[in-house]
């Protein structure tokens, strides 16, 4: 039931093109959920593994931007731009450090994120993993954001223990429009204010 939700609905992907090799682009903030490029008209994907390097980098239009306005509307008919870049290295044994990067363009808006995160396995029983990214954002009426987002997690599990501490920060500024933020502070798609949906 999605009437009268506070916050938007996380529904997982079924599309075979996003489907496949989706962990390549998974971090532990959430900076990538395919839905979000609902009707793409072409796209292009390349993930693949040598060594302890993992790569990810994916590109596809969309027209449910320019669908979704009156005919009278300038976005009408207008496509959106949205890439994906994801780098990663295994270190040691179940530890990794990674890159990524997401933008995504309609007309003279765009949302832009980078940012760094890791995995660490301290021993049998402890993981911490951390994430740092930023954005830049214009949206469609010219008003400009930016700012920082961090998580961090350390974990215990064992057999008479399980603990984990979770630290969250988004500042004010911070806008991803290709990934999912639960809790009612998602994007809105950059060629639109937040109080128009698309």
């Amino acid at each position: 039931v999605t009437v009268n939700q506070r916050f938007e609905v996380f529904f997982p992907e079924r599309r075979p093109f996003f489907l496949e090799n989706a962990s390549y682009f998974e971090t532990p903030i959430n900076l990538f959920f395919s839905r979000r490029i609902a009707d793409p008209q072409v796209g292009a994907r390349l993930t693949g593994k040598a060594g302890p390097w993992a790569i990810g980098a994916l590109y596809a239009n969309d027209r449910a931007p320019g669908e979704r306005v009156p005919e009278d509307d300038p976005l009408f008919g207008e496509k959106s731009g949205n890439a994906v870049f994801r780098l990663s290295r295994d270190v040691g044994s179940q530890s990794s450090v990674g890159v990524i990067y997401t933008d995504a363009r309609l007309q003279d808006a765009y949302n832009r994120v980078g940012g760094l995160d890791g995995r660490l396995r301290i021993n049998q029983n402890w993981v911490a993993t951390a994430q740092g990214v930023a954005s830049a954002t214009r949206t469609g009426d010219g008003e400009e954001l930016s700012g920082p987002a961090w998580d961090a997690v350390i974990q215990r599990s064992g057999r008479q223990l399980a603990y984990s501490a979770v630290y969250n920060d988004r500042s004010p500024g911070f806008r991803t429009a290709l990934g999912f933020l639960p809790g009612g502070r998602g994007p809105s798609r950059p060629g639109r204010p937040r109080t128009r949906a698309l």
